[in-house]
C-alpha cells in the first residue's frame, strides 16, 4: 500500500488531496517538522529522503519526494480522472505546474512567513513587500488567463487546475490579502477548495 510521510499541515496536504481526487488508499505516517519544513533529522527519515523535507511517499518500493513530482506520478499511475486526455492537455498541465512552482510558490511563502507565520520579532516587512511586488504581476498572468478561460484546464477542472490549487491553497487558508486584487482567480480558488475531495483533505488538517 502507498505510504505518505508528512504532516497534513505541510506540503503533504497536497498529496492527500490528490489521493482523495483519485480514490487512492494510503497509510499516513506523521513526521515532525519545523517551520522551515525540515524534519528533526531522524536517521530513518533521512534514509528515505536525503533532503529531510516532507512529503515523501513509498509506493510499494517506489520512493519519491517533491510534492509536484509525487502528484504527477500518482495521478498517472492510478488513472486519476483529472489526468489529461491528450498531449495538449498534458502540455497545459506541465506548463502550469512549472509556472506555479517556479514563479508563484517562493514569493508566496516569503509573504506568508513574514506577514503571518513567523514570530513578530523575526518578521521582515521589507522582504514581504519585495516578495509581494514580485508576486503581483505573476498573479496577474493567472487572472488574465481566467478572464478568457473557465479553468486552467479549459472548460473542465483538471490536473492543471489541481496543480495550481494545491499550491495556492496556502493563500486561501491564510486569508492572503493579495487575493482581493485578483477577483477571477479568487472565485476560481474558492470553487477549487470547495470540491468534495478538497473538503475531505481539509478535514485531515483539523
Amino acid at each position: 500500500m502507498l505510504k505518505l510521510y508528512g504532516q497534513y499541515r505541510s506540503r503533504a496536504f497536497r498529496v492527500a488531496w490528490l489521493c482523495k481526487e483519485a480514490n487512492i488508499p494510503y497509510e499516513h505516517h506523521n513526521v515532525t517538522i519545523n517551520v522551515e519544513g525540515a524534519t528533526a533529522k531522524a536517521p530513518w527519515y533521512a534514509a528515505l529522503n536525503p533532503n529531510q523535507r516532507v512529503p515523501t511517499i513509498d509506493d510499494d518500493g517506489v520512493v519519491m519526494w517533491e510534492s509536484a513530482a509525487i502528484n504527477l506520478y500518482l495521478a498517472e499511475k492510478y488513472k486519476c480522472p483529472l489526468w489529461p486526455k491528450d498531449i495538449a492537455g498534458k502540455a497545459r498541465m506541465l506548463q502550469w505546474t512549472f509556472y506555479i512552482a517556479n514563479d508563484i510558490e517562493q514569493p508566496m511563502i516569503t509573504v506568508m512567513r513574514h506577514r503571518n507565520m513567523l514570530p513578530p520579532e523575526q518578521r521582515n516587512a521589507k522582504l514581504a513587500d519585495d516578495a509581494e511586488q514580485q508576486l503581483t504581476p505573476r498573479m496577474q498572468v493567472m487572472e488574465d488567463y481566467l478572464a478568457k478561460n473557465r479553468n486552467f484546464d479549459g472548460d473542465a477542472w483538471g490536473m492543471a487546475d489541481f496543480m495550481v490549487a494545491s499550491v495556492t491553497y496556502s493563500m486561501w487558508i491564510n486569508k492572503f490579502a493579495l487575493l482581493g486584487k485578483f477577483p477571477k482567480f479568487k472565485v476560481w480558488l474558492d470553487a477549487s477548495v470547495s470540491r468534495p475531495a478538497a473538503q475531505e483533505a481539509r478535514k485531515l488538517r483539523e
